[in-house]
């Protein structure tokens, strides 16, 4: 009993639950993946990649970073406010992409030209994951993991049966982008029950309130928002590049293995960040040196990308081909490829937390303005000199796991210099 009220009591236990919330739920994703694979093929799926990397540019500034202060606002009656404001934001910022992308289908001659009308729905997957997002942080701040956990569970789940069964009556690309656009839609009601039950009666909020948070608030949504979308683009930019320099083909296979690659990123190098914040947050605090630490988490993140990542280069192309099917062999060459930067970004990204703790977020948007850079570089180059799907994806795999060595070098330096603070 002593310790399961402990376990209720502790700070890790909404990490604990969110983070078994998470695992569960991408098990689900990984699990439908061979199936997926057999059932549309890799034209239709590098399609519907596009579609969901275009949607995830937008979805995490979709509310202006708003929704981030439901959970540290300090005053109640604010609360309603913000979500009110949000909700608003993510409808007009949804409307305002939809205004885009028709503009962009009749000028022609780009990526949402080349996919048509289905282009369209990308709009819808911006609007039901930026609500859905506004309510995650409703829960969050009222602690409700458990809640949150069951719910990314449900919506993964409704979302795998929906591509299912659209794969086995062919609905291709549309089908596939509707079961991502719907399934957040899935708990809502729930998620968002005390907010309705308030709003019922509560003054409806006006435009001018509206402006007046914009204003009051302006400050977060300058800093914040153009470095998130600058992270996005970062990632987004590399299949954007792949679909228009060869085709929606490639992409397909691209997708499949940065799903793959990705995966130690969500299971490990995400939970791994938490606890390396926590630690050396700490110890700044304190005044301790935080060095130690740093070089702890180095030595045994680095043996475990060095041996997984390498591993999986060489097990990948044949392996690939047995998961997913006939053809997708050719995913794993390129995961192959791609294993040099996954595994520095696999450290990285454990340990950028760093920057927070020493409040050096500058440096971040720096490196992730260097990443768009250099893909931007890797893309002129590729169509200049006509190079091929694995020479674009080689000076991809060198440029971008550079700039994630001179994170990790840049985080050690500031490491190592606060034995000094």
């Amino acid at each position: 009993m002593r310790i399961e009220k402990y376990f209720k009591n502790s700070q890790w236990a909404g990490v604990i639950t969110l983070g078994l919330g998470t695992v569960i739920a991408q098990s689900i994703n990984i699990i439908i993946q061979p199936f997926l694979t057999r059932l549309i093929s890799p034209e239709e799926l590098g399609i519907y990649n596009f579609i969901i990397s275009m949607a995830n540019l937008i979805i995490p500034v979709a509310s202006l970073k708003l929704s981030m202060l439901i959970v540290i606002e300090s005053e109640e009656d604010n609360v309603d406010l913000l979500t009110d404001v949000s909700i608003f934001t993510v409808f007009l910022i949804s409307s305002m992409y939809t205004l885009f992308i028709i503009i962009m289908l009749q000028i022609g001659n780009n990526s949402f030209y080349n996919i048509g009308g289905l282009s369209l729905i990308i709009p819808l997957i911006v609007f039901t994951n930026g609500i859905r997002f506004i309510f995650a942080s409703h829960n969050n701040r009222y602690k409700k993991y458990s809640l949150m956990s069951k719910v990314d569970i449900i919506r993964e789940l409704i979302k795998g049966i929906m591509q299912i069964f659209s794969g086995i009556f062919g609905g291709g690309a549309f089908g596939q982008s509707l079961g991502y656009a719907l399934s957040p839609v899935a708990g809502v009601s729930i998620q968002a029950k005390d907010y309705l039950q308030r709003f019922k009666y509560r003054k409806k909020i006006k435009f001018k309130i509206i402006l007046s948070i914009y204003k009051k608030y302006k400050k977060h949504i300058l800093y914040l928002v153009p470095a998130q979308f600058i992270n996005s683009f970062s990632y987004t930019l590399i299949t954007t590049s792949v679909i228009s320099l060869f085709s929606a083909t490639e992409t397909g296979y691209y997708s499949i293995s940065v799903m793959v690659l990705g995966l130690p990123l969500v299971l490990i190098s995400n939970n791994v960040s938490r606890v390396y914040l926590q630690k050396i947050g700490k110890d700044y605090k304190e005044g301790k040196s935080v060095w130690p630490i740093y070089l702890s988490f180095i030595k045994v993140l680095g043996i475990m990308s060095a041996i997984g990542f390498s591993f999986l280069a060489i097990i990948a192309p044949n392996v690939s081909e047995f998961v997913f099917g006939n053809g997708y062999g050719e995913a794993g060459r390129y995961i192959t490829i791609l294993c040099f930067m996954y595994a520095l970004r696999f450290i990285a990204s454990s340990l950028m937390g760093g920057y927070i703790v020493f409040n050096r977020q500058r440096n971040d948007t720096i490196f992730q303005s260097l990443l768009v850079l250099s893909g931007a570089c890797v893309y002129i180059v590729t169509k200049k000199y006509n190079l091929n799907i694995y020479e674009f994806l080689e000076l991809i795999s060198f440029s971008y796991g550079l700039i994630y060595m001179l994170i990790i070098i840049n985080l050690g330096y500031i490491c190592r210099k606060s034995v000094f603070v």
